[in-house]
């Protein structure tokens, strides 16, 4: 069994199209582009300076920052190199928007080299992520800034009037992120890598279209793995269905997750 969370652990996989066209939704909404905007600011360059995008997926952010700023040379990374050929193709015409593959937990820079480092919902799939922050700490000036936005996957639910399914369901989908909790985590662990002056801001995440609540949070292919694995039966995944689409038309749907915004200075 898989889902779009266990599949970015490997996003060169056969679900790749699954997962562009999800980060490409998510993107493209409101919410997701004013705590994105956010993250660029806690950043705190303009003119001439260096930034790295840890874990960049499909370039998104770094083709915006590179047109925010268009002094700065921005670095975005990843482990996909079917998500970076795409981001090198959204970004043609912007000469200082550069994609590089590499391992997060080994990043292929020096010590010091950037102004200000950033990653961005990408802990939460990587194992062993304090490695990874180790590393952006390693290669920021002292001073620069760390800016980390995570989820937190015990905030989450899903309601449609059907409590007891939907916190089985909320459940199983937790069990597919490395790291769940990574949102209320974060901070210590920046604290622990040599970042100072930390702050956090939590940004939730209210989704009341089941349409798009499927896309963001893979709700149906959760719920059929659910079904797989025995944590649901046939009749109960019927019912859940039945009550979301009632949910949906009156407008009682609802599915929220908190969003945890860090930022920080390297000592």
């Amino acid at each position: 069994m898989t889902d779009i969370a266990l599949s970015f652990r490997d996003a060169d996989g056969a679900m790749r199209a699954d997962l562009t066209r999800c980060l490409d939704f998510m993107n493209g909404t409101p919410f997701f582009k004013r705590y994105k905007t956010e993250t660029w600011d806690a950043l705190q360059q303009s003119g001439a300076s260096s930034i790295l995008d840890v874990a960049c997926g499909v370039g998104f952010d770094v083709i915006e920052l590179a047109r925010r700023i268009p002094g700065a040379n921005v670095y975005g990374l990843d482990p996909s190199q079917g998500f970076l050929e795409l981001a090198r193709e959204r970004a043609q015409g912007l000469a200082n928007a550069r994609f590089v593959g590499g391992d997060s937990r080994r990043l292929p820079f020096g010590d010091g080299c950037f102004d200000a480092v950033r990653i961005d919902r990408s802990l939460q799939h990587i194992g062993g992520p304090d490695d990874a922050l180790r590393e952006m700490v390693r290669v920021t000036r002292r001073g620069g800034k760390i800016v980390v936005a995570e989820p937190d996957w015990g905030t989450f639910f899903v309601y449609n009037g059907n409590f007891e399914t939907g916190a089985t369901i909320a459940g199983f989908w937790e069990k597919s992120f490395a790291n769940p909790y990574i949102g209320r985590e974060a901070g210590v662990l920046l604290q622990r890598c040599g970042v100072e002056n930390i702050g956090c801001r939590t940004h939730a995440l209210a989704v009341r279209s089941g349409e798009a609540a499927d896309i963001i949070f893979d709700l149906q292919r959760v719920m059929d793995n659910c079904v797989a694995a025995g944590a649901l039966t046939e009749a109960e995944a019927k019912i859940w269905r039945e009550a979301t689409q009632a949910a949906c038309r009156s407008g009682a749907f609802l599915a929220c997750l908190n969003i945890m915004l860090w930022d920080g200075s390297v000592r």
